[in-house]
């Protein structure tokens, strides 16, 4: 899987100031001198505040590296992170905390950070289809879940600034396993360093991302018997068998359809009757797709011609793709099929990450937020308004240095439900929270919905689950009313008692 994670808000107009618009600044407060970036941990603190919710907030935002070493105490890796810490709650010991991680693998925390639950975000037109015109700028982002939680945006090592130590092999933190560890080691380290164990602790991940943390919460749980609240998964998966087709796995293409009816509806693309209700259109896709799809796949040749015939037929009233079409690719619809063919009289193809953008070739939705994710952090980082972090060095918003990857599966599917179900019955209060985007064509809902149902976890532990969709796709915060829904819901998960 490769660069999975990139992908907004009323947008309060504010220039590159940290406090709200309407009050006076407060007089400047002595911030920490910059450390030299050969030092053992690098790290500058800021002061600041914002406006989140109508709430007045101040905070601290500490920007810098934190060492990992070996069993003697050799340094082996630096893990850069950006942490927000609010100065005006009370007790902080008691206060949640939420380590917050995106994808990839090899993606940096960029996007959950200045997407969507940050104190900043960019600056986005509000449709998350329509790409912002350069030079881009950042706001104060008041859906920030700072208001209810610090966070700790986590760059793994080779991502962001983070990087292994001189001498010291990369490959040895570009794993499955190796990953988790490394992050769980930067966890267990933050939350003793900053005298946080009796906190509420949550993880939250994105794409690639909802991986690391299902693992890192069955690790934290036995490594350190370090028990979590909640974890936070927004457009993740946990199987690759939901999301990798081979001749004998047909759980992607009915895993995928009900995404695909999603893009179709946004662009028009079904019968009047379909096109009228969303809600219902949706729910008809993924009947299909649990009941009648699978077995016609399972039937392979024994189907016979007459129910081949209909299927592909109901298929097209799903897809808005030609029933010959479908014949032809024996009732099997992959997304690249599907973003080729779906605008192909228009001479377009629709978006990976989020299906409502379109463009000539490529992935038209990556090509929406890349460029304004990537400069606006590169400027946020360094600006003395900002982070105010000294370097010279490249921050690695993607890094395909990673790969490949170390998954360590052998001969099968990789996948992280045995970890996840596990964590939750050792710890039958870790909740989680599931968010989805109706257009992602990268994760799609259905996928990790069947990861869950198959799941061997006893019935009174299904409640642990709390599941959201969203207008949007992969990065649904992009999209305004999707991220003020999300931060709401999100807000609600990590406050419940």
């Amino acid at each position: 899987m490769k660069s999975i994670a990139f992908l907004a808000a009323l947008f309060i107009t504010a220039g590159p100031h940290l406090h709200a618009a309407d009050e006076k600044p407060e007089p400047k407060k002595e911030e920490k001198p910059a450390p030299k970036e050969d030092s053992k941990d690098t790290s500058v603190e800021t002061q600041h505040t914002i406006t989140a919710g109508g709430q007045k907030l101040a905070y601290r935002a500490t920007a810098g590296t934190l060492t990992l070493t070996k069993a003697y105490g050799e340094p082996r890796a630096k893990v850069f992170s950006v942490s927000y810490e609010r100065t005006d709650a009370g007790d902080a010991t008691k206060r949640p905390v939420c380590f917050c991680f995106n994808g990839g693998p090899g993606s940096s925390a960029v996007w959950l950070h200045l997407g969507a639950f940050g104190p900043r975000r960019v600056v986005l037109p509000p449709d998350g289809v329509t790409g912002p015109r350069p030079p881009f700028s950042l706001t104060d982002n008041e859906f920030t879940l700072l208001k209810d939680a610090d966070l700790v945006f986590v760059d793994p090592v080779s991502t962001g600034l983070s990087q292994a130590e001189k001498g010291e092999d990369p490959k040895q933190f570009h794993g499955f396993s190796e990953d988790v560890e490394s992050v769980g080691d930067f966890v267990r380290l933050w939350i003793t360093r900053h005298q946080r164990w009796n906190s509420p602790k949550f993880l939250m991940g994105e794409s690639y991302g909802a991986i690391r943390i299902s693992g890192l919460a069955a690790h934290l749980q036995e490594r350190y018997g370090m028990y979590l609240n909640g974890i936070i998964i927004v457009s993740g998966l946990l199987d690759f068998k939901t999301l990798s087709p081979e001749e004998q796995n047909d759980v992607p293409f009915h895993t995928w359809l009900p995404n695909m009816t999603a893009v179709a509806h946004w662009h028009g693309k079904l019968a009047p009757e379909l096109q009228a209700d969303f809600a219902a259109t949706w729910k008809r896709a993924v009947d299909f797709s649990r009941e009648q799809y699978p077995r016609a796949l399972l039937m392979g040749a024994d189907l016979p011609a007459e129910e081949r015939r209909r299927v592909a037929d109901y298929l097209s009233l799903l897809t808005g793709l030609p029933t010959p079409l479908i014949l032809r690719n024996n009732l099997r619809i992959d997304p690249s099929l599907f973003r080729a063919k779906l605008l192909e009289a228009d001479d377009k193809v629709v978006g990976r990450f989020d299906g409502r953008c379109t463009g000539p070739d490529g992935d038209p939705s990556y090509d929406v937020v890349f460029g304004a994710f990537a400069s606006s952090m590169n400027a946020y980082l360094r600006a003395a308004d900002g982070l105010n972090f000294p370097t010279d060095r490249p921050y690695e918003i993607l890094n395909g240095a990673v790969n490949p990857w170390n998954y360590g599966r052998g001969n099968r599917y990789f996948d992280v439900a045995s970890q996840l179900g596990g964590a939750i019955t050792q710890n039958p209060s870790l909740r989680v929270f599931i968010g989805c985007g109706y257009h992602d064509l990268a994760t799609p809902a259905e996928a990790i919905a069947h990861s869950v149902r198959h799941l061997d976890l006893p019935d009174a532990l299904r409640g642990n689950f709390q599941w959201a969709h969203y207008d949007g796709g992969h990065m649904m915060y992009t999209n305004l009313p999707s991220l003020q829904k999300l931060a709401a819901d999100v807000s609600g998960f990590v406050t419940k008692p």
